[in-house]
């Protein structure tokens, strides 16, 4: 005795269950990253202003995975050369002792990744189960 069993409709249907899954990760992940920048910016050191403007996020999909970054890029140039002044202000650690505006820190942009890690994954998996519906 043979027993068959056709899995071409479930195939079907999971192939499709993966374009939604993509698109509500996605969809997760530009409110994540969104939510990172403002968060960071507000966090980051303003003296000039630089910082804060040249500031920019990205989402993009690659081989099955979402990646979305938060980026900072202020470069100026010091008496030595080129400075990556947003690498600086991040790493300062605890030697940020007067910052130009209260409020401020090194670290703007891990500390509220580490702090709201959790809601973040919230975000993207709430547009999952969105799209699934």
């Amino acid at each position: 005795m043979t027993m068959q069993f056709d899995t071409s409709e479930l195939e079907r249907a999971l192939a499709g269950l993966d374009g939604k899954v993509r698109k509500g990760a996605e969809r997760g992940m530009h409110d994540a990253t969104d939510d990172l920048l403002r968060v960071s910016r507000d966090l980051a050191p303003l003296d000039k202003g630089t910082l804060r403007t040249t500031a920019w996020k990205d989402v993009e999909e690659a081989d099955g995975l979402v990646i979305g970054e938060v980026y900072y890029s202020a470069v100026e140039q010091g008496a030595k050369g080129r400075v990556n002044y947003a690498l600086i202000t991040h790493e300062l650690g605890d030697t940020f002792a007067n910052p130009t505006t209260p409020g401020t820190q090194p670290k703007y942009l891990e500390r509220p990744l580490k702090e709201n890690a959790d809601e973040y994954e919230r975000m993207i998996a709430e547009e999952i189960r969105k799209e699934l519906k």
